[in-house]
């Protein structure tokens, strides 16, 4: 089928950034599943077609093939003219987006990622324990991020960018709502993080719980077995 495919999995904090922004806007696509738990990224042969790097989230948009879920985002906006606020026109606004998403692959992306991963998918999916040295350092890493986001980029704004939502809010807040799928709080001790995670949610509405349902019935069933 010709049009827009989109290869995810729920349970990808950048996937869950991409499906919010089709839904928020209404943008229609054909979904893609693809089960990392099960291999599927390393077995699809389609999806290995459109992303041999066998990493989630991708696109096939009328043959046109892209990964990497913030140049995905970006060509969204873009090819899709989605409203202004998602990806700024303006110089100086699009330049704030750029900067935190350039600052969220090599910290909140890491520290909040690699932290789960070793502490709620390693024992639940591989029934191994990750490295505490490592996860140590991963816990000051997402200390550090949380305090950068407070103190700076959430600094007088409503959302990350200025007084409107974009690109740069749903990576980061997929990113948080990873931790909901072992019961915790990504928010506790973090006032302003739970104000604007609030705003985030309010604004995008039915949208965000259409996109986190698995998230959701993780946490509510208690799947995973790790705890952080």
């Amino acid at each position: 089928m010709a049009g827009l495919k989109v290869f995810f999995d729920s349970f990808s904090q950048p996937s869950r950034a991409v499906l919010l922004l089709l839904h928020a806007n209404n943008v229609k696509f054909e979904p893609r599943m693809i089960k990392i738990a099960k291999a599927e990224n390393r077995t699809d042969e389609e999806f290995l077609r459109v992303n041999p790097h066998k990493k989630v989230p991708a696109i096939d948009d009328n043959g046109f093939t892209l990964s990497e879920s913030s140049a995905i985002l970006r060509y969204l906006v873009t090819k899709y003219k989605l409203p202004d606020h998602w990806y700024p026109s303006d110089v100086a606004k699009r330049a704030r987006v750029d900067e935190y998403l350039s600052w969220h692959s090599s910290n909140l992306r890491v520290g909040a990622a690699e932290l789960i991963f070793s502490k709620v998918f390693m024992p639940s999916l591989l029934g191994k324990e990750g490295n505490p040295e490592r996860t140590s350092q991963l816990e000051a890493l997402l200390g550090k991020c949380k305090k950068m986001l407070e103190t700076y980029f959430l600094k007088d704004h409503k959302f990350i960018c200025g007084d409107e939502i974009s690109i740069a809010d749903l990576q980061a807040v997929c990113e948080l709502t990873q931790f909901w799928v072992a019961g915790s709080d990504p928010c506790e001790g973090r006032p302003t993080i739970a104000r604007w995670m609030g705003e985030v949610q309010s604004t995008l509405g039915p949208s965000f719980d259409e996109v986190h349902k698995m998230v959701y019935m993780a946490r509510d069933r208690g799947i995973f077995k790790g705890k952080l």
